[in-house]
């Protein structure tokens, strides 16, 4: 959304473009007066409608360009802006994280205490910080916002503050040396072999099953798994390759390419995941049959029964619905990926390897994640030290 707000209002039977521009003026309530301006599109009302509503943005995009000043320019109309320029090159899901927590946290906050863009300081921003995490800061009002929340709004800020810098409208990024609160480290939970034997049995016949199955073994992410398509299998060379993400977004899912080089991988597909796959896609050709006109066609994989995607959000909330029932470590679904890691580490395979089957771009992302785990190393090293001391 444009600082300058507009509507198209009809008179004489004719579109009217209609700005409302804020004012340094503030109401008895506390809000910002606004005046308005009135221009002519000269389409008349009766078919015109998406004409005349190109004219009015251009008009507010006409009016911004010109008229805007950065030293005057408040922080909470400054990154609403922000937001509606880079929108084009996001990802979606990008994009949703960013609006959230502009819309719901950054606006509200800064709007209602009028600062400024040039006078926003460290010490404003961890005094928001601290609001976030201290009073009942959640859109429902019901509790504060934990620290890894709170970070996810400062790379925001720090984001929306560096675009300002590289456009010179300001001298340094002040979020560069304000500080969040500190956040606990997430302590993942992993499955070992048994354990994953275990919880293969327990997702067998379920509508996630495909999707478990291949984060189990191959270490998927949740949107590599669902973005998988068929011609992305060669079930003649038994290879899978990792090429899109499922990505939920407003409207529907979509498909985008991985985010780092490394990301695209193939992977050689084992025996008894070739033959689930095979009786996969036979019982798909079999349900497109049957259901005719009913079944929603597409190349993905992972499906239900009437050829609809599986959505992110409901693979991850069916599994954990499913885990925390069973007698398993209630673990996330992204800690398969980590138990693959883990298991392939105490197999004896090199961090070198496990990185390139996981898709990390650096073997250092699997170190820091996952060296701890590899308690195999650990207990040779114990014994060898025990028969020094016994020598």
């Amino acid at each position: 959304m444009a600082t300058t707000r507009g509507s198209l209002q009809v008179k004489d039977g004719k579109y009217y473009a209609v700005l409302s521009f804020k004012t340094d003026e503030i109401q008895a309530n506390g809000k910002p007066k606004y005046k308005t301006k009135w221009f002519c599109t000269g389409y008349t009302v009766k078919g015109n409608k998406k004409r005349a509503e190109h004219f009015l943005e251009e008009k507010r995009n006409e009016y911004d360009r010109k008229n805007l000043n950065y030293s005057d320019l408040y922080f909470a109309d400054y990154i609403e802006l922000w937001l509606k320029n880079i929108k084009p090159e996001l990802r979606p899901s990008t994009y949703r994280g960013y609006s959230g927590n502009i819309n719901n946290h950054i606006i509200p906050y800064f709007n209602s205490r009028r600062t400024k863009l040039q006078d926003l300081t460290p010490c404003m921003l961890e005094d928001f910080y601290n609001y976030l995490f201290t009073d009942k800061s959640k859109t429902d009002g019901s509790e504060h916002l934990s620290a890894t929340a709170i970070k996810h709004i400062h790379r925001t800020i720090s984001k929306a503050l560096n675009d300002g810098v590289r456009r010179g409208i300001l001298y340094y990024n002040v979020a560069s040396t304000a500080k969040t609160p500190k956040a606990e480290k997430h302590k993942s939970e992993f499955l070992n072999e048994e354990q994953v034997k275990e919880l293969l049995s327990l997702f067998k016949g379920s509508v996630i099953e495909i999707p478990v199955v291949l984060c189990a073994l191959f270490g998927f992410r949740r949107g590599e798994v669902l973005g998988l398509k068929w011609h992305s299998i060669d079930m003649v060379k038994r290879t899978i390759t990792v090429s899109e993400t499922l990505q939920q977004n407003i409207g529907g899912s979509i498909t985008v390419p991985p985010k780092t080089e490394s990301s695209y991988r193939t992977l050689p597909i084992p025996e008894n995941v070739y033959n689930l796959l095979k009786k996969h896609k036979q019982e798909q050709e079999k349900m497109k049959e049957l259901l005719e006109d009913g079944y929603i066609k597409s190349d993905y994989v992972c499906t239900w029964k009437d050829g609809r995607v599986i959505e992110p959000n409901y693979l991850t909330r069916t599994f954990h619905k499913m885990i925390s029932k069973s007698d398993l470590p209630t673990i996330r679904l992204h800690d398969l990926r980590h138990s693959v890691a883990s298991n392939l580490l105490n197999m004896g395979f090199t961090v070198v390897q496990v990185a390139e089957w996981l898709g990390h771009s650096s073997s250092t992302t699997t170190l820091n994640y996952y060296a701890h785990t590899d308690k195999t190393s650990k207990i040779s090293i114990s014994n060898s030290i025990n028969n020094i001391f016994s020598a």
